[in-house]
Formats: C-alpha cells, sequence, structure tokens
C-alpha cells in the first residue's frame, strides 16, 4: 500500500467513534492519557479535608452539650415572696387599698379590719385610766395634808406635855408649901397659939394642893402616853418633850403608811390599765395590713365585707430580693464562696452581677457518681445562691448564665 493510501486509511477510527462505535482499549492506552490524574486529585483533596476537619475536632473547642454544660451555668431568676395575714386577730375587711399587679412602699395600707369593738374597748380603758389618775392624786394629797397635820399635832402634843409638866411641877411646889403650913398649924394647935379655923384653913389649902398635884399628875401621864422611860426621864430631868415619840402620833403615822400603801395599790391597777390599754392598741395595729416592704402586689385573697379569720394569708407580695441558683461542682466552688461576686448574662445580653450568698450541699440527684479501681467514687454537686439587685429589663422567671471560667 502506498503512503497516499495510509493517509487516507488512518481517519477511519474517528469516523467510527463519532458514529458512535467505541474503539476497544489496548494494554498501552491503559497505562497513559488523564484518566489516572482524574483519580487521584478528589482522592487528594478528601484526604486533606480530613486531617484538617481532624485537627479542629482535637484541638478546637469543643460544642457538645455535655463540655457546655460544664463551662456555663444556668438558673432562674425568683423573687423570694412575703405572705401577710391578720396576726391574732379576724373581722370584716372594711377597706382593701391593695390591687394585684400594684407596686406599694413599705408601710402602705394593704387591707384594714372593722375597729368599733376596738376603739370602744380604747375608749372605756382611757377613761379608767384617768379615774385611777384622780383616785390617786386624791389619796396623795390626803396623805400630804395627814402628814402635815400630824407634824403639827406632835408638836403642839410636845408644848402641852412640857406645859403639863409645868403644871405639875407646880402643884407639888405649891402642895409642899401647904403641907409645911399645915405641920406648922398643926403644932401650934396643940399648944393653942392659933385658932380651930387657922387650923383648918391650913388643912383645907394642903388638901386642894395635893388634890391639884393629883390632877396635874394625871393629866401629864394622860398626854405621855406611848412615851418610852428615856423620853419621861429626859422630861423630868429637863422639861422638854422635844423629839418624844407619842402614841397617838404613832398611831396617825401608821394610818398615813396604810394610805400609802393604798396608793401604791392604786398606781398598780393604774400600771394594769395602762398595760391593758397597750395590748388593745396592739390589736388595733394588727387590724391593718401594711406591707413590710418594697415589692409587687400578686394576690389578694378577700374582698371587702367578707369575713377574714385569723392567721389566714391575706395579700402575696412579690419582694425585691431576687436571686438565682446554679449547680456548681466541687473544683469550682472556691469560684462561688459566699461573698464572692458572680456576673451573669440573660438571653438578651444584659449583664446582671451578683453576690454569692449561700453556698450549699446540692440533693443527691445532682451528685455526679463513678467506679474506681477499689470502689466508688462520687463527685459532689454544691448550689450556689446568688442574690442580685433588680434592674431595668431583668425581672423574675429569665434565665441567668455564669461561665464558669470567667
Amino acid at each position: 500500500m502506498s503512503e497516499e493510501e495510509k493517509k487516507n486509511a488512518a481517519p477511519a477510527p474517528a469516523a467510527e467513534a463519532e458514529s458512535g462505535a467505541a474503539a476497544a482499549p489496548t494494554p498501552q492506552s491503559l497505562g497513559k492519557g488523564p484518566g489516572k490524574k482524574a483519580l487521584l486529585k478528589p482522592l487528594i483533596v478528601f484526604a486533606v479535608l480530613i486531617a484538617v476537619g481532624t485537627t479542629f475536632m482535637v484541638l478546637g473547642p469543643r460544642r457538645d452539650a455535655d463540655t457546655l454544660a460544664q463551662s456555663q451555668k444556668y438558673g432562674t431568676l425568683t423573687a423570694e415572696d412575703v405572705n401577710t395575714a391578720f396576726e391574732k386577730v379576724s373581722g370584716k375587711l372594711v377597706s382593701r387599698p391593695a390591687v394585684e399587679g400594684r407596686m406599694v412602699k413599705a408601710g402602705d395600707v394593704l387591707m384594714e379590719l372593722d375597729s368599733t369593738d376596738t376603739d370602744i374597748s380604747i375608749a372605756k380603758t382611757k377613761a379608767q385610766i384617768a379615774e385611777n389618775a384622780a383616785a390617786v392624786e386624791e389619796a396623795k394629797r390626803t396623805i400630804e395634808t395627814s402628814l402635815t397635820a400630824s407634824g403639827t399635832t406632835e408638836k403642839n402634843s410636845w408644848r402641852t406635855i412640857e406645859g403639863a409638866k409645868a403644871n405639875l411641877d407646880s402643884a407639888i411646889a405649891t402642895e409642899k408649901r401647904a403641907k409645911a403650913d399645915y405641920d406648922r398649924a398643926k403644932n401650934l394647935i396643940t399648944s393653942h397659939a392659933i385658932s380651930q379655923a387657922s387650923f383648918d384653913s391650913a388643912r383645907n389649902t394642903w388638901e386642894t394642893a395635893a388634890a391639884a398635884v393629883t390632877t396635874a399628875r394625871k393629866q401629864l401621864d394622860a398626854s405621855t402616853v406611848g412615851a418610852s422611860k428615856s423620853d419621861l426621864a429626859r422630861l423630868a430631868k429637863t422639861g422638854s418633850a422635844q423629839g418624844m415619840r407619842l402614841a397617838a402620833i404613832a398611831d396617825t403615822r401608821a394610818s398615813i403608811e396604810t394610805q400609802k400603801l393604798k396608793v401604791k395599790q392604786l398606781e398598780a391597777e393604774g400600771e394594769q390599765l395602762k398595760q391593758a390599754l397597750a395590748a388593745l392598741e396592739v390589736e388595733k395595729s394588727r387590724l391593718t395590713i401594711k406591707a413590710p416592704e418594697d415589692g409587687k402586689i400578686l394576690k389578694v385573697m378577700y374582698q371587702v365585707d367578707e369575713i377574714v379569720p385569723a392567721g389566714s394569708p391575706a395579700v402575696l407580695l412579690e419582694s425585691n430580693r431576687q436571686y438565682y441558683e446554679i449547680y456548681v461542682s466541687e473544683k469550682d466552688a472556691a469560684k462561688f464562696a459566699e461573698g464572692k461576686t458572680v456576673k451573669g448574662e440573660t438571653a438578651a445580653g444584659k449583664t446582671v452581677t451578683g453576690t454569692v450568698r449561700v453556698l450549699h450541699e446540692a440533693p443527691a440527684f445532682a451528685d455526679l457518681r463513678g467506679t474506681r479501681e477499689r470502689g466508688q467514687a462520687d463527685l459532689k454537686s454544691l448550689v450556689a445562691r446568688i442574690y442580685v439587685t433588680p434592674q431595668p429589663g431583668v425581672i423574675p422567671g429569665m434565665s441567668i448564665g455564669v461561665k464558669i471560667n470567667d
């Protein structure tokens, strides 16, 4: 075959390929051409992706649920509730300023019971206190008057005794002179030196003087009743009755002491009445419920004109004391020691700063339990209660997240 015939015959396989007939591969064509490179390229890319992914999994942060739970803790913001009630009193509700959802300040009136009976008892007790005070004043004035009178009487008695003593002394002196005259007359009548009439006159004078002495002595004895022997001896020696203790004056002063005891009794009764009044006023104050602190009214239990039993909850108040609790492990306990400041964050990204007030053991269900070669090993959980200051946009019921590693 000539060279021209060979050239004309060469394109025949291409024509056959265009017509849809596939040429059979030859052993030489299997090891040559672009097919091998096309297979190796995706294999290399796939291997690179696997290597990069493995590197990120080993060196990058883990985002599984267990890892996230260990690195960030969540708690629900809670407000402490305050139950208010009528303490030891009951009655008909006459006023109810408390309204659900209303913000109140400490001391604001929430409810009032009917106080008519208590007001009557208070008025009656006040009248009794006034009457008692008047009785005490009257008794004190009586005692003061009696003391003044007894002092005056005592001084007058001393002067009377001194007068009686002087009268006795005078009577005794007169009786002595009369006795001397009588004795001389008696001697003279024997010698008929005087007349019988003169003798009789001397005798009568002496007898009268002796009777006067007896009378003066009785008067002195009557005025010195109750006087001690030492007082009487001093009176006889000096003629002074100053300071002498007399029975009449002693009886008067004993009566005054009895009156003083009566005053003390009246004063004690007055104190009892005052205590009763204070108890009634306390009872009246209990007929009114006031907000114990700032907060929000959540629920009101009774309506006006209803009978409210003693001790029954009447108004539920949400206080401004807010806190949330999170569970922490033993190794993180130092970060949440009591008094520590903790920063949390709401779902909306609002920062909430609080203080750990209580850190205590968590219930048993919160513990992590594991096993060791020689027994069981438990990982205890603790509960940190964190109190926060109320702020706008952060209300009870919101979730607070705390990052353990911050």
